[in-house]
């Protein structure tokens, strides 16, 4: 009887651990600093039309607001593929990156194009008139439109910690050109302290899609949980007649709002 009961007592023990359900995967996630997409606003809390989008899924999914950590881009990049369960947004799916992460998206698009000061002078009709101008062209490090230069054979690149640093050398002399992103350009040239009539586009350079991308062990199940989430803010309509991303997109497209979000 007592070796009977110990057997069944084992049993129960191992029916009552087969069912314990596997611990919840909990996912640190990063952003670097991008506006209109991803940054610090005047409120000093991590916001923008990325951001929006991430709470908002993990609000589909139950989940509470994200504590959101802001990192260079390459530093975050680096956390993000060495895990565990890292996100980070937003980032560029470049096929340099692809087999790095697991990917959701994409959560929005963007255009870089090359600036200069106005009345610079220089016209530009390709990259190679690019290669070919007289002084440096500043970049953001790690950036994929750094990344795209350099593969594209650019020996004249001036790296930069952001892209307010790179427009502070533009208008300051020390560099010919500026690749910058369109979308954020009103939010970095308040931060740098520049009128933005000072500026002129010479070149768009490229538009890409932008994503979330995760460290490579997160759960296939949680990848396609947001994935399915994303989906359902991309179609479903309010009463309005807009899904929830044309919506955003519509406020983080106005200029005086990112303004006033930004605090500058």
């Amino acid at each position: 009887m007592k070796t009977c009961a110990i057997i069944v007592l084992s049993l129960v023990l191992l029916i009552s651990i087969a069912c314990v359900p596997p611990a919840e995967t909990k996912l640190r996630i990063l952003a670097e600093d991008y506006p209109p997409y991803n940054f610090v606003g005047a409120d000093k809390q991590v916001t923008g039309q990325s951001t929006e989008i991430v709470q908002e899924i993990l609000k589909k999914l139950g989940k509470p607001p994200a504590s959101i950590e802001i990192k260079q881009l390459s530093e975050g990049l680096a956390i993000a593929e060495k895990g565990p369960n890292i996100a980070i947004y937003s980032i560029n799916r470049t096929a340099q990156r692809e087999n790095r992460f697991k990917w959701v998206g994409s959560i929005g698009g963007y255009e870089q194009a090359f600036y200069a000061r106005k009345g610079s002078g220089i016209k530009l009709s390709s990259l190679d008139d690019a290669k070919a101008v007289n002084g440096p062209i500043g970049v953001y490090r790690g950036d994929a439109g750094n990344l795209l230069l350099q593969s594209q054979g650019f020996t004249n690149l001036d790296e930069s910690q952001d892209d307010v640093e790179a427009l502070k050398k533009l208008m300051a002399g020390r560099i010919s050109m500026w690749l910058g992103g369109r979308e954020g350009l009103v939010v970095t040239a308040g931060r740098a302290g520049v009128d933005i009539n000072a500026l002129e586009m010479l070149l768009p350079v490229m538009r890409s899609e932008l994503y979330i991308a995760f460290s490579k062990d997160t759960p296939d199940s949680v990848i396609k949980a947001w994935q399915d989430a994303l989906d359902s803010l991309k179609t479903v309509r309010g009463a309005d007649g807009k899904t929830y991303i044309e919506s955003l997109t519509a406020k983080y497209a106005d200029a005086y709002f990112l303004k006033q979000a930004v605090g500058k």
